[in-house]
């Protein structure tokens, strides 16, 4: 293990995130400044006008002060959600909710998210004492709130009293410790290693014909001539050859049911990234109605009642005392500052990147030790207690091998993963001091490009395609700390390493030059839709390309809807605001494109092929199929058509790769519908480079599929025609809530499938037989839609909705009031300029020093 590893610096030894000449210390202030003991109070009054949406728009003095102002409002609005986020974070869940809450606890306890975050707050106090008072002013914001209602002069808030806890005092590091939270869930692969390996141990045939990694479409982030060099994909003699298959039995049917059970429930609250669905896009003026450049980003996250984001705007620039703030966008609930949104002069977006920074071994265990190739390391243990309402302490020993990650608790994971005197162990980027607080920071005082890019290379752990758009110009950065990996060692990242294997362990990460990153000068757009930035993964093999940087990307079908339209959008030329809030709103099936035709061929070939003799006189094939015929292809909540692909996609893909899959069939489609329907299509197309997965013919398939399509019909609706249900009678949004009650936020029906831009996505099967449930929830989608143009002085303008209202408090104006036009697709300016600010005000009110 290097040591550039354990200090958090590049290959050449420099300390990542230390100040430069452009850092974020430039408050206005000649003499060094020192950082907080305490906060010292306000120094001035803090002006909060709340807008109609509920946004609160805060101008102070100082940098602290409107942090100050941000930790107090957020607090009065979302102070339960806040509170159980904390909770989250520490492990401290089951002491007020229970016992179903113990593994998750297990899970917070086991990554020590709170001493990592802590790590931070240190870092940040010695590298920028600026923001590190300004995190300060954040959380004594939080407290100040805190204590007026714990004093009775603030209603306690909903949640509080039913979950019979009152609100604590935050420290530091618990803001710190949910940004970490945040971090793992962007960057968390264990379910999808593990996955994989009982795939690659229990269907080793199956495995190597469907070339997991290999997406739907062949569409990069990076185009021609943006590559960084040396990168060609498939450039190198591939190592597959060289990887010995893990020795390990097969598992049961009940054992990985059960285990995957308790896996999903122990990691739940990471909100882990997935289904895929983000996306983002800048275009520059070459193209544009304005000649200027446009914006726009719809991240998709866990979608919960309250939201998990919270917009605000922060200004402490009007004031003229150095202050450096006018930014205005979203933050986590629990998170000072804006993660994205825009400045004066820039606006920023992301998406999920998927770089990976996470490992699993499995290791051989001595003593008080594990050997780590060839390297014998004694394990730290530490005893961490969770309390438990209502029941007894759950006492979990857990143990730290320094340098080399943590030993999963086998209660964490109850799956036969390691043999007798084996363990294993887990190693992710995070468990170290990392900058992401002061990276999204700094991107908010960015005034141009260059300083952008400056700020996007602090972070080191959260995996974000960034996207940043000035009036005159855009670009796309990532920066990511990717363990550096030899794959001629002999093994596969996203399988469970043999520990044995000392080639195999971390010894430095990929530099900044081979991370993905472009201006896209040539063509004039940049796109990202959780693709595979290089295309290493398209010929299924990541061994033979210049260097190994991830493996689980999203399957190509928005990022080639994406590029579609951005090549047919500019070569049309003008391209417009509403082109962009278009192209967010999109429900166009792009598997529908591919699958459709040998759909359509099967049905007329009924009759004339020998093959499909069993499918002629069936009325209800050919009804459906002329009902495809004339459908626009778009996943609309009235359109019946989209229903009778979402289901016939669905049994087609039981009839093409059920036999395959076995028992794992639906626990694979469970995991992530987006990416896992590319099987089915690549086999239905051929895409794959043996056709082992279809036993019959295409045609066979199709007509299957399409004839459970009418039985599942006629069951649940009593007929095949289509004007007895739609898309929305089955498929829509359920929000959330842990804990429940008065903050459920209900379900409601909503446009998008898996394979569209506007995607909204949810589990088709009830079991094994691949039948359907009984209504196809999506839990996960944007979690706001922005786009943004320029005004002619360089001023970004935005537009936006977002779901379901900024307050968190059930019953109020703002509780839910931005769920239509969120549903709907309703865009409205999002005002900045003091002037849009005051004329969109709905309330207001001071804090005094």
């Amino acid at each position: 293990m290097s040591l550039a590893l354990l200090a958090g610096c590049t290959d050449d030894g420099e300390e990542l995130g230390a100040d430069d000449e452009n850092g974020s210390d430039t408050t206005g202030e000649e003499e060094p400044i020192e950082p907080f003991e305490s906060f010292p109070g306000l120094t001035a009054e803090v002006e909060i006008l709340v807008d109609d949406r509920g946004i609160p728009h805060i101008y102070g003095q100082t940098d602290n002060d409107v942090l100050y102002a941000q930790g107090y409002h957020m607090a009065s609005e979302r102070l339960f959600q806040m509170a159980l986020l904390r909770r989250r974070a520490l492990g401290r869940q089951a002491e007020v909710l229970g016992e179903d809450f113990v593994d998750q606890d297990v899970t917070s306890r086991t990554f020590n998210l709170r001493h990592y975050g802590s790590l931070n707050a240190e870092r940040l106090r010695e590298d920028s004492p600026a923001f590190y008072n300004a995190a300060v002013s954040f959380v004594a914001g939080v407290n100040a709130y805190v204590d007026e209602v714990n004093a009775g002069t603030q209603p306690l808030p909903y949640g509080f009293a039913e979950a019979g806890f009152t609100p604590e005092n935050w420290s530091l590091e618990d803001e710190f410790a949910i940004s970490k939270l945040f971090m793992l869930g962007n960057s968390n692969q264990l379910e999808r290693d593990l996955l994989a390996s009982v795939l690659s141990t229990n269907l080793p045939d199956v495995w190597e014909s469907f070339e997991l990694g290999k997406p739907m479409f062949d569409t990069p982030i990076l185009k021609p001539g943006e590559l960084p060099p040396p990168s060609a994909p498939g450039s190198l003699p591939s190592q597959l050859g060289r990887i010995p298959a893990r020795a390990a039995d097969p598992y049961s049917e009940q054992a990985v049911a059960e285990a995957f059970a308790k896996l999903r429930k122990a990691t739940g609250h990471i909100d882990p990234p997935g289904p895929f669905g983000s996306n983002n896009w800048a275009i520059d003026g070459r193209h544009t109605d304005t000649g200027r450049s446009m914006i726009a980003g719809d991240p998709h996250q866990p979608l919960q009642s309250p939201s998990l984001m919270f917009g605000v705007h922060l200004n402490s620039a009007d004031a003229g005392q150095g202050g450096t703030q006018d930014v205005i966008g979203f933050s986590f609930a629990g998170t000072l500052g804006v993660q994205l949104g825009h400045n004066r002069k820039l606006h920023w977006t992301a998406t999920t990147n998927f770089g990976d920074v996470m490992d699993l071994w499995d290791v051989r265990v001595e003593d008080e030790g594990v050997w780590a190739g060839d390297d014998y390391v004694e394990w730290v243990t530490r005893e961490e207690v969770i309390e438990v309402a209502g029941g007894e302490p759950v006492v979990l020993e857990v143990h730290d091998v320094p340098g080399y990650g943590v030993i999963v608790p086998e209660t964490l994971l109850p799956l036969p993963v390691s043999a007798p005197g084996r363990q294993l162990l887990v190693n992710w980027t995070g468990f170290q001091a990392t900058a992401e607080e002061r990276c999204f920071f700094e991107m908010g005082i960015a005034e141009d490009i260059d300083t952008w890019e400056q700020a996007v290379d602090i972070m080191e752990v959260g995996g974000f395609n960034f996207i940043a758009a000035t009036a005159d110009d855009i670009a796309y950065r990532v920066s990511i700390l990717v363990p550096e990996r030899d794959l001629s060692a002999g093994y596969l990242p996203y399988l469970i390493i043999d520990g044995d294997n000392a080639g195999s362990y971390w010894d430095g990460y990929l530099s900044q030059a081979q991370m993905p990153q472009t201006r896209a000068e040539d063509r004039g757009w940049v796109g990202t839709a959780n693709n595979d930035p290089f295309g290493f993964t398209f010929d299924g093999d990541i061994t033979n390309d210049p260097y190994y940087y991830g493996y689980f990307y999203a399957s190509g079908l928005r990022a080639k809807r994406l590029d579609d339209r951005f090549e047919e959008l500019t070569a049309a030329g003008a391209v417009t605001q509403a082109d962009m809030e278009a192209l967010q709103l999109d429900t166009h099936s792009t598997l529908s494109d591919a699958l459709l035709p040998i759909l359509f061929d099967a049905a007329e070939a009924v009759g004339t092929d020998p093959a499909l003799a069993e499918y002629e006189g069936n009325a209800d094939i050919q009804a459906l199929a002329a009902e495809l015929e004339g459908w626009d292809q778009r996943m609309d909540r009235d359109s019946s058509a989209a229903l009778i692909w979402h289901a016939w996609l669905h049994f087609m893909s039981h009839e093409a790769v059920g036999d395959d899959l076995g028992f794992l069939f639906t626990l694979v489609f469970a995991e992530e519908p987006p990416y896992i329907l590319k099987i089915p299509g690549l086999a239905m197309t051929g895409g794959y480079s043996t056709d082992n997965l279809i036993q019959t013919s295409q045609a066979e398939v199709a007509l299957a599929g399409l004839q459970r399509t009418a039985q599942w019909l006629t069951e649940t609706f009593g007929g095949i025609d289509p004007s007895g249900y739609s898309w929305g009678d089955m498929h829509g949004t359920y929000f959330a809530n842990p804990f429940g009650g008065e903050l459920d936020g209900g379900w409601v029906a909503t446009n998008g499938g898996e394979d569209t831009l506007n995607v909204s996505s949810s589990n088709f099967y009830a079991g094994a037989g691949g039948d359907a449930v009984e209504r196809f929830d999506s839990t996960d989608g944007p979690i706001f839609r922005i786009v943004t143009t320029f005004a002619e002085d360089g001023t970004p303008q935005a537009t936006v909705n977002f779901p379901r209202g900024n307050s968190g408090l059930p019953g109020t104006p703002h509780w839910d009031d931005t769920l239509e036009d969120w549903v709907e697709g309703v865009y409205s300016p999002l005002p900045f300029g003091r002037a849009e600010v005051e004329s969109a005000m709905e309330s207001s009110y001071t804090l005094s020093p």
